[in-house]
């Protein structure tokens, strides 16, 4: 058994498949056989079954391409999915949405604990607002501590479980932060983040998604996004997310296996994954250059009186009584999982 996730980039999120399934289920990873193991991310697509082998899926979302049919969900050994929204477009049993799979961290002692010691409050933006943007001095003068979602899941954690609020951007801080009982704030620049997979987990948990939106972070950011340039409200905009909203990505249908087409696509986007990066590099170089540095200035103002009015607004947690009847239904599917390919 062999885990799959998104690893172009080090987001803590998507990383977490790299040492939480070795940890939890060693000895089936370390079977030789051709089955892979779908787990934490928003990996549940219809290109999928590209990826070749029995797919074993657990606590998997949806939500960045176009969803499974009905079939292909048929055809793999679904164990539990992040929310009911992915169960329900997938034809699966209702009790197979369980929650994110991110929640098995309370199996592995050093993470399983929730602080009682917190101070202060924390931001988490989704990683590519982190690419794009340019929070370090947005957050030191708004006295919010910035938590790099590229940073190992060490640094990300604790941050998180130590802190008394977190304002997250990111889908997997707010459940992490969640897990350790911080109450969180969601934001969203609304280019980059897909309501969707937030409602398919906030479901699961019996909670609403109310976000605000999160302005650019500077002038080049506002560039990228194609932004007006404008002074921005101290007052934080709330985004209305209808229940039906369904802004998954949509993708043509996956062909029946990886042909030329998509093996020249996959090669594309590496090499324009990687131009992008040496062209962000020279943004971060003149972004607060003279041309941009007294605007930046004003702007950074205006976004301190932003998070101060944030910091106030009622914050989202779920009940502690069903955080606890998630994490037995995920220890209780893993075991299941674990005795079925023993």
């Amino acid at each position: 058994m062999r885990p799959f996730y998104y690893g172009a980039t080090t987001n803590f999120g998507d990383h977490m498949n790299s040492w939480l399934w070795p940890e939890l289920i060693p000895d089936l990873l370390a079977r030789e056989d051709d089955i892979r193991l779908i787990g934490v991310g928003s990996l549940l697509s219809r290109n999928l079954d590209l990826v070749a082998g029995p797919k074993v899926v657990f606590g998997t979302g949806s939500g960045y391409s176009s969803l499974p049919t009905k079939d292909q969900a048929a055809a793999w050994d679904v164990r539990c999915v992040r929310g009911p929204l992915t169960a329900k477009h997938l034809g699966l049993a209702p009790e197979k949405a369980i929650t994110d799979g991110a929640w098995l961290i309370n199996q592995i002692p050093r993470y399983a604990d929730v602080p009682t010691t917190r101070k202060g409050t924390v931001f988490v933006p989704h990683w590519s607002t982190a690419s794009y943007g340019n929070w370090g001095q947005i957050c030191a003068q708004s006295d919010l501590t910035y938590v790099d979602p590229f940073a190992d899941c060490d640094t990300v954690f604790g941050a998180l479980a130590h802190a008394e609020l977190a304002i997250v951007e990111s889908l997997h801080g707010a459940i992490i932060a969640d897990f350790y009982r911080t109450p969180w704030i969601p934001v969203a620049s609304p280019k980059r983040i897909l309501k969707y997979k937030w409602l398919d987990w906030c479901q699961s948990l019996g909670l609403e998604y109310h976000p605000y939106l999160l302005p650019p972070s500077d002038y080049v950011d506002h560039l990228l996004q194609g932004e007006k340039r404008q002074p921005i409200s101290p007052t934080p905009e709330p985004i209305p997310v209808p229940l039906d909203t369904f802004d998954v990505l949509q993708t043509a249908p996956a062909p029946r296996k990886p042909g030329l087409t998509y093996k020249a696509r996959m090669q594309a986007k590496t090499v324009l994954r990687k131009g992008r990066t040496v062209a962000l590099e020279a943004l971060a170089r003149g972004r607060n250059t003279a041309p941009f540095r007294s605007w930046n200035a004003r702007h950074t103002d205006r976004m301190q009186a932003y998070f101060e009015t944030l910091k106030g607004y009622k914050p989202h947690l779920s009940g502690d009584a069903i955080r606890t009847t998630r994490i037995d239904q995920l220890n209780a599917a893993l075991d299941l999982m674990k005795q079925d390919y023993s």
